[in-house]
């Protein structure tokens, strides 16, 4: 059908629309011209679409035949409905003449999920297009495909079109052949190419690939050389080490992974501690990058029998920055220095509940069982919920009464930790899971998760109580929050009832609000973060990621991030904030929905964080190194074009003083 010809269809159905909603009538910016953005009334009908999670046959058939443009956007919004009522159209869009529509169609069949998708995905894999090609074994990946099936239809492409195909996603197929086809992989002139191959053998390293390991240590890229490393302390012996050595005179990410990957030696008992590593770590401790300074010092608990390093972890304690005060006590605890023993008690009584709930944390690792239990009733929720967690680890399987007198906890991020124990040992009686769960109407996400998953496990182990847990699973089922409804429903159905439809994920927003929402996200937008090491600019792709770009900035130009720490800072890896908590439970007291797409988590990339499928909300992340595993499982918005070198000089706790949006060109 010709957009021509559904302009009538088109008003009918935007008239439904606002007259189903519950909404006031939109503002007066709303009515501006429509025309001014090509497509924006079929932009708008997808977006609203997609919002919902509902496949809508006719927003399929309007845009289906209509421009790339639009073609290219149905895609994505089939694949991110993820009803399978869309699999015949993508399957057509992966045959379009445009090589941008197909592309899209293979990243959306791979969202969709759907196992028919196998056929023509693996048809795709030799398009003519190589990124359409590239999609398509990425896919496949995700569909589970055999990776032989994969190779063979390679086989019939030149090698140049071969490796850049199929080496993007090796890392995430299983099995001797992906580490035959990482080994030659290596031994490529293209330094993407053999990064690529690189970073396959490392993600899920197997003993197998040791020497090939052991061998890009030596490569000239620093992120191959650091996955080397990281590959060794999850699979390498006690004569790796030695080679791990060197890279502690190297830049940022091999550094990092070093320390990191000798401490797993040295815990796994591949190795005795080193003398000769502790100059190396002294030094390191007060190295002028936050995060090797950090790791260092967190590596350090793995030398505990020295006294310099102990010393110099007691130094820290007392006048170090305030990360590395909490990184050296908790290091003494972890290393079962005595030290950390004398020191553990007054922090304990501290009046500041963060050295409170830090020492709630050590005195778990120093397997302090009554302080840990003390800590429990702490007037500071803070320091409750770091108690819980404590109590958790160290009990393990016997915690039962412990946790029990959480999950009645004000708090709910202590009834929820406590609920992700009940969901591992299904112990707790349906009365008092059930009762952890009340309270008022707008609680984390991650509380009901978890008492999702509690419930269930709880009715799988305690089939008197399975009656109960069903109805109070189905009244979770009928809840606003759409990934609460999803996940009762999967509860539902694993315990043999049927599984009800969790219904739109929204029915808020009116057809005028999404138009608006298309004309606001229509180009990038910049933001700039201010804190006390400088400021960083990030360029947000509004068009990629509409919903979470408007979200973000209405929470900027509110200035909700203004003032909060950045509550978790882990080197080589993220800066991530966005929780007014400051313990990674906090949020603006809503969720939004996914906007997974095809955009790689590179270095500075900006993500938002998550507890699950549709969780996000003020919650955000940006990467400080390439992290490829991130890639189709979060919603990637935007990245920093100025000022990187101030994110990599910030630590866990360091605050946004302020956060702006500003206008904007690179």
């Amino acid at each position: 059908m010709k957009i021509v010809a559904s302009k009538r269809l088109l008003a009918l159905w935007s008239l439904t629309l606002l007259s189903c909603s519950g909404n006031q009538p939109p503002e007066s910016t709303v009515q501006e011209s429509m025309w001014e953005i090509p497509n924006l009334q079929e932009r708008g009908m997808l977006l609203l679409v997609e919002d919902r999670r509902q496949f809508d046959p006719f927003a399929v058939e309007t845009t289906r035949q209509a421009d790339p443009e639009l073609r290219v956007e149905l895609a994505e919004t089939l694949g991110r409905v993820g009803d399978s009522r869309g699999f015949s159209t993508l399957e057509e869009l992966l045959g379009d003449s445009e090589a941008r529509v197909r592309r899209s169609a293979a990243f959306g069949l791979g969202l969709l999920g759907d196992q028919r998708g196998e056929s023509p995905l693996l048809r795709a894999v030799t398009d003519p297009d190589q990124a359409t090609g590239t999609e398509a074994v990425a896919s496949l990946a995700a569909l589970e495909t055999d990776l032989q099936k994969v190779i063979a239809v390679l086989q019939t492409l030149p090698p140049e079109e071969t490796w850049p195909r199929l080496l993007p996603s090796l890392y995430r197929f299983a099995g001797e052949s992906a580490l035959a086809i990482a080994r030659q992989g290596l031994e490529l002139d293209q330094a993407v190419l053999r990064r690529m191959a690189a970073y396959a053998l490392a993600r899920d390293p197997v003993r197998a690939t040791v020497p090939q390991l052991r061998q890009i240590l030596q490569d000239a890229d620093p992120w191959i050389r650091g996955w080397g490393a990281r590959g060794l302390g999850q699979v390498g012996g006690s004569q790796d080490i030695g080679r791990l050595k060197p890279l502690l005179n190297d830049t940022t990410t091999p550094t990092v992974q070093a320390l990191r990957a000798a401490k797993s030696l040295i815990q796994r008992g591949e190795v005795a501690p080193p003398e000769d590593w502790i100059p190396e770590l002294l030094r390191l401790m007060d190295h002028s990058d936050p995060g090797v300074s950090t790791t260092a010092i967190e590596a350090a608990s793995a030398w505990l029998l020295d006294e310099t390093l102990a010393e110099a972890l007691v130094g820290l304690v007392k006048s170090g920055s305030r990360r590395q005060q909490e990184v050296a006590f908790l290091a003494l605890a972890e290393g079962g220095d005595s030290r950390g023993v004398a020191l553990l008690q007054p922090l304990a009584r501290d009046a500041d509940p963060r050295w409170r709930a830090l020492a709630a944390t050590a005195a778990a690792e120093l397997e302090m069982h009554s302080t840990v239990v003390a800590l429990l009733q702490d007037p500071a929720k803070e320091v409750r919920l770091a108690a819980v967690t404590g109590i958790a680890k160290l009990e393990a399987g016997a915690a039962g009464s412990s946790i029990a007198s959480a999950l009645s906890d004000e708090d709910p991020a202590v009834r929820g930790r406590a609920l992700e124990w009940a969901a591992e040992y299904p112990e707790i009686s349906v009365e008092q899971l059930e009762k952890a769960l009340a309270g008022p109407p707008r609680q984390p996400v991650e509380l009901y998760l978890n008492g999702t998953a509690a419930l269930l496990a709880r009715a799988l182990n305690e089939p008197l109580e399975r009656g109960e847990i069903v109805r109070i699973l189905e009244e979770l089922a009928s809840r606003a929050d759409y990934p609460i409804r999803v996940q009762a429903g999967i509860a539902l159905e694993e315990l043999g009832r049927p599984r009800p439809a969790p219904g739109p994920a929204s029915v808020r927003r009116t057809a005028a609000t999404y138009r608006e929402m298309i004309r606001r996200s229509a180009r990038p937008r910049f933001v700039e973060i201010s804190t006390l090491r400088g400021v960083a600019k990030l360029e947000l792709d509004c068009p990629l990621a509409p919903l979470t770009c408007l979200n973000f900035l209405q929470l900027v130009n509110q200035g909700f991030y203004d003032g909060l720490e950045l509550h978790r800072v882990v080197p080589d890896f993220v800066v991530q904030g966005g929780d007014p908590r400051g313990d990674g439970w906090g949020g603006p007291g809503y969720t939004i929905r996914d906007e997974i797409n095809a955009s790689s988590f590179g270095e500075g990339v900006i993500g938002m964080a998550l507890a699950g499928p549709d969780t996000g909300g003020s919650q955000f992340f940006i990467t400080l190194s390439p992290q490829p595993h991130l890639d189709a499982s979060f919603t990637a918005f935007g990245r920093v074009i100025e000022g990187f070198d101030v994110l990599l000089q910030l630590e866990q706790g360091a605050r946004i003083e302020r956060m702006r949006e500003v206008p904007g060109r690179r």
